[in-house]
């Protein structure tokens, strides 16, 4: 899994490429950490998401909402993410894990919110390339 934070004009972007889309997901959610803050960090309480979607796209989108929304409520920066994605008829569901940062040890930019623009889930023959725009 690799990410990679693109310039995007007043808001940040984030590129994840890995082999499979669970990896490709927790690469996204790993990139949106070094958004908030650029040093490598590791948290030490683990906390459980499990979401559930009609699309891969709007899975996605949840997914880092949650992200958001569990770091504003338990003040952490959530990093070191586990997923596992699976699909039952027309929904899909992520199981996940990540660890929290307390946020007043660290310095970080604060990111308001996942966007739908621009992003993109796409299979290519390497594996998955996953692109979202965060608005800062």
């Amino acid at each position: 899994m690799e990410f990679h934070l693109r310039d995007h004009t007043a808001d940040i972007a984030v590129e994840s490429l890995a082999p499979t889309l669970e990896e490709a997901f927790a690469g996204i959610a790993e990139g949106l950490s070094r958004a908030h803050s650029p040093t490598s960090i590791s948290g030490n309480k683990k906390f459980h998401l499990n979401i559930s979607s009609e699309s891969t796209e709007s899975l996605l989108f949840d997914f880092l909402d949650m992200l958001i929304y569990e770091r504003d409520v338990y003040n952490v920066l959530p990093t070191n993410h586990e997923v596992s994605i699976t699909q039952k008829g027309d929904i899909w569901n992520l199981e996940g894990t990540y660890y929290g940062v307390p946020l007043d040890t660290i310095d970080s930019r604060e990111i308001k919110a996942v966007t739908y623009s621009d992003m993109k889930i796409e299979k290519t023959p390497k594996g998955w390339r996953l692109y979202v725009v965060f608005d800062v």
